[in-house]
C-alpha cells in the first residue's frame, strides 16, 4: 500500500443505513479515526434526512425494493458500476456488509484492501433456492469466496464460529457486535418529536417501545398479550413498523379489543430521525426473536435494536439466548423463559419494577461505554486500517 494511502474508506451496502444501523455507526467511528467515508446504497424505505456529522457522505444509486426483477438487475449492475468508480478513487479500504456488496467488492477493489463485515447470515440451502434465485446464488459466490477477503467479521460468536466451519476457513473472524456510536456528546432527546407522536397521557407512564419489523418470529402478537396480562396503568407500550397485512391487522384487532388498548400506540414504520426520539424517550426496548431447533440461523441472532436500545439507556426485555444472557448476567435485562404471553409478561413485570431505580441507568451506561459501543468493538478494524498507513 507503500504511496497509494489516502483517507478514503468506501462502504457497500444493499439495505440502507436507515435499517441497518451498524452501518452508520461503523462510518461515524472511522470518520472519527480521521477517515473520509463514501456510503454506497440502496433507497430507504423511509427517506428522512438524518445529520451524520461532517465526514461522511451518502449516496443512493435508486429504489431498490418494489420493483420487477428486472428492474433490480439493472440497479445492481448501475451500482457495481458506480462502486468501481468510487474505487478507482483509491480508497484506503472497501468495507462490504452483506453477500451482494462483498462480491460487488471483489469486482472493483483492485488492490484495495477488502473487508467483509457480514451483517447477515448469508447461508445457500438448495431446498430454499426458487424462493430467491438471485439472493442465494450470491450467497453461494460469497460464501466460496470469503477467504478472498482481506478482514473478516461477523455480528456474533455464534455467527463467526458458524462462518468459519461452513467455508473451512483456517482462522475465525473477528467478532463485531451490533452496537451504537456514542457521540463525544450525548445528542438531545428530542422530546418535542417525542410528544408530536404518543398521546399526551403517554407523557407520564413508563414506556416499553418496541422498533422493528413485525412478524410472528418476533413475537409482537405475544408482546401485546403480554402486555394486556401484565395490565399496569403506569406503563404504556409502543409498536413501530406496523403494515397493512395479515399478522399486522390480527395485532391491531387484539389491541382494539384488549383492556390496555388505550395504553398501546401502533404506529407505522417511522423515520430514523423519529425512532431515534422514541427510543431517547422510553424506559424499556423489547426484542423478543424467537429461536427454533431446526433453524440455525435463529439460533445466531444479533439485533442492532439491542445495541441502540442501550446506547439510549433503555433496559433490554428479551427471551432468553445466549446473546442476551450476558446483559441478563450484568443487571440490565429482564428474559422471558419462553415465547409464551405469561412468560413475557412475567418478565415485563420485573422490568418496570428495574426501570423504578434509576441506578440502572448507571449500570447501562457504564457497560457500553466501556464494552457495547462501536468505539470499543470497531477497535480491531481501527488498529487494521492504521496498519494500511505505513
Amino acid at each position: 500500500m507503500a504511496g497509494t494511502y489516502n483517507n478514503k474508506i468506501l462502504l457497500l451496502t444493499l439495505v440502507h443505513p436507515d435499517f441497518l444501523p451498524p452501518v452508520y455507526a461503523v462510518a461515524q467511528v472511522l470518520r472519527d479515526e480521521g477517515y473520509d467515508i463514501h456510503i454506497l446504497t440502496f433507497d430507504s424505505y423511509v427517506p428522512a434526512a438524518l445529520d451524520l456529522g461532517p465526514g461522511i457522505q451518502l449516496e443512493s444509486v435508486g429504489k431498490h425494493h418494489g420493483v420487477p426483477f428486472s428492474e433490480r438487475l439493472k440497479l445492481r449492475r448501475k451500482y457495481t458500476s458506480r462502486a468501481g468508480e468510487l474505487a478507482g478513487e483509491k480508497p484506503l479500504a472497501i468495507i462490504s456488509f452483506c453477500a451482494f456488496t462483498y462480491l460487488c467488492g471483489l469486482k472493483v477493489k483492485g488492490n484495495t484492501p477488502l473487508i467483509y463485515h457480514a451483517l447477515e447470515v448469508a447461508d445457500f440451502i438448495m431446498p430454499l433456492f426458487m424462493k430467491s434465485p438471485l439472493s442465494h446464488f450470491n450467497n453461494l459466490l460469497a460464501l466460496k469466496k470469503v477467504s478472498k477477503a482481506n478482514l473478516v467479521a461477523t455480528p456474533s460468536i455464534q455467527r463467526s464460529a458458524w462462518l468459519a466451519g461452513r467455508c473451512h476457513l483456517d482462522f475465525m473472524p473477528l467478532t463485531i457486535l451490533n452496537t451504537a456510536y456514542l457521540p463525544a456528546t450525548p445528542g438531545d432527546a428530542d422530546y418535542d418529536t417525542f410528544k408530536k407522536i404518543v398521546p399526551a397521557d403517554f407523557l407520564n407512564k413508563k414506556i416499553v417501545l418496541y422498533t422493528g419489523a413485525v412478524n410472528s418470529h418476533l413475537c409482537t402478537m405475544e408482546l401485546v398479550q403480554a402486555f394486556d396480562l401484565t395490565n399496569d396503568e403506569q406503563s404504556a407500550l409502543i409498536i413501530t413498523g406496523i403494515k397493512d397485512n395479515t399478522y399486522c391487522n390480527e395485532v391491531k384487532a387484539f389491541v382494539e379489543k384488549s383492556k390496555s388498548a388505550g395504553r398501546i400506540k401502533l404506529l407505522p414504520y417511522v423515520t430514523r430521525a423519529e425512532m431515534l426520539s422514541l427510543q431517547a424517550n422510553s424506559d424499556i426496548g423489547v426484542c423478543l426473536a424467537k429461536e427454533y431447533d431446526d433453524n440455525v440461523e435463529s439460533k445466531m441472532m444479533s439485533p442492532n435494536k439491542v445495541g441502540e436500545y442501550l446506547a439510549k439507556g433503555l433496559y433490554v426485555l428479551g427471551i432468553r439466548n445466549e446473546y442476551l444472557l450476558p446483559l441478563k448476567m450484568k443487571g440490565i435485562a429482564s428474559l422471558a423463559a419462553s415465547p409464551a404471553p405469561a412468560d413475557i409478561s412475567i418478565a415485563i413485570k420485573e422490568a418496570l419494577l428495574v426501570v423504578n431505580d434509576k441506578d440502572y441507568k448507571t449500570t447501562i451506561s457504564n457497560f457500553v461505554n466501556d464494552y457495547f459501543c462501536m468505539q470499543q468493538q470497531m477497535k480491531p478494524v481501527a488498529k487494521y486500517l492504521k496498519g494500511l498507513e505505513n
